[in-house]
């Protein structure tokens, strides 16, 4: 089935499906990858967008899409259906949803402590319109109710994700009790805050790019992956017929190679000459291509220069092989993240069979002791541990329990660093 038709069949998908879908389900509809369906659902908002004559929009949502009109057109909507939404929302109601979108999951009792009063009413009524949901219970006695906002607040605040809201002078609600008055003094407050970047270095299979991505969600802070910076390039070297090991072409390739990151989802897309190469970037071939272009100075000047442009505007965790030592090495959380080689090559295999690469395990590992040799023996910022970074064998631990260790160690960090801040930098 060709492109066109792929296009027909999510169209009509959305359409009729009237709720934003995830796109492991438009996956799953269309017998496509996620990465594939994605991919899709961009081609089709950029349709509508170069189209003047039509009156939809792609909506993507917290990692879901749907399919809307055009917010030009609401006064043509309301003379239909009415009001279409008419929320009277009080300023207390209002307060209280911020916090809850900054802070989420974030239970009563913090919300409290943000806001300085009860706040139960309004939560309860923030439920009743549909604005605000349970996900779940915090694990302390009582287990209270972890409170999340819905799509529907997304909607209707014309947002794609809560990573989209603008920064606000909002501690995380997780440590809201551990500052007290005197903390907040005058010299306290005048002091500008720093975006906190978290450095989660290893090797390959060693779970980082999961574990950041959990990480992500839990402290709300955008994660980049540095590795799909290389792995991209590589690929690009590899289309043009360009060895990734050869500096000078490289070089040539790079004066006109422009790359750009979306972190506007939850998964990261990699621009390279404004095409999404995130579909591409996890084979075999890429992660030789990346093994050999990262190891190349001028690449490597290349893509931290954009990594620390990004982490000066903004909070990040980033993981890769030398962020802690050689991208951020002031960074003030610092991970390095291993497991035994079979472990990994066994989750590495694991990752390659899920997207339609059989190897074996001989292969695998034969491959990653290539890797690992290469990147711990280049001139330029040879991947190793920071002496400052925490060590975690995830060898024989679930993604959870390492996720659990790391947020404790930031929470400890954190209290002696109370100018970080989560925003961008100078706006929190």
């Amino acid at each position: 089935m060709n492109d066109i038709e792929q296009m027909a069949r999510l169209e009509a998908l959305l359409f009729v499906a009237g709720d934003p879908l995830t796109y492991e389900e438009i996956a799953a509809y269309l017998s496509l990858g996620t990465e594939e369906a994605a991919s899709l659902v961009e081609q089709l908002k950029r349709r509508y967008q170069r189209d003047p004559m039509s009156g939809l929009v792609v909506r993507r949502i917290e990692g879901a899409a749907s399919i809307a009109t055009k917010p030009a057109l609401s006064d043509t909507i309301e003379a239909f259906f009415g009001k279409v939404r008419d929320l009277k929302l009080t300023d207390a109601a209002y307060e209280t949803l911020a916090v809850i979108a900054y802070n989420a999951p974030a239970t009563r009792a913090e919300i409290e402590a943000v806001r300085g009063v009860n706040s139960d009413s309004i939560v309860n009524r923030l439920i009743e319109r549909g604005l605000v949901r349970e996900v779940g219970t915090l694990e302390t006695p009582g287990r209270p109710a972890l409170l999340n906002v819905t799509e529907t607040f997304l909607m209707d605040f014309g947002l794609s994700s809560t990573k989209e809201l603008p920064p606000v002078d909002l501690m995380m609600y997780d440590t809201i009790t551990e500052f007290t008055e005197e903390r907040q003094s005058a010299a306290h407050t005048a002091a500008v805050p720093k975006p906190l970047v978290i450095a989660i270095d290893g090797p390959s299979g060693a779970g980082k790019s999961t574990i950041s991505r959990l990480l992500s969600e839990h402290l709300g802070i955008l994660t980049l992956d540095t590795g799909a910076m290389y792995r991209a390039l590589g690929v690009k070297a590899l289309r043009q017929g360009i060895s990734p090991a050869d500096p000078e072409a490289v070089r040539a390739m790079l004066a006109e190679t422009t790359m750009d990151i979306d972190l506007t989802d939850r998964v990261q897309k990699t621009l390279v000459d404004g095409l999404d190469y995130t579909p591409y970037i996890r084979t075999p071939e890429a992660s030789r291509a990346a093994s050999d272009i990262s190891a190349l100075p001028v690449t490597r000047e290349y893509c931290v220069r954009l990594q620390r442009e990004i982490g000066k505007k903004q909070a990040l965790i980033l993981d890769g092989r030398d962020i802690g030592t050689y991208v951020f090495p002031d960074a003030p959380v610092k991970f390095f993240i291993t497991a035994s080689p079979e472990i990994r090559a066994r989750r590495r295999l694991s990752d390659l069979e899920k997207a339609g690469n059989p190897s074996t395990l001989e292969d695998v590992m034969r491959e990653m002791a290539a890797r690992d040799l290469q990147d711990s023996g280049r001139e330029l910022a040879p991947a190793k541990r920071a002496e400052d970074a925490v060590l975690i064998d995830t060898s024989e631990m679930s993604v959870r329990e390492v996720v659990d260790v790391m947020i404790d160690v930031i929470r400890q960090r954190e209290a002696l660093q109370p100018g970080w801040g989560r925003g961008a930098h100078g706006q929190q």
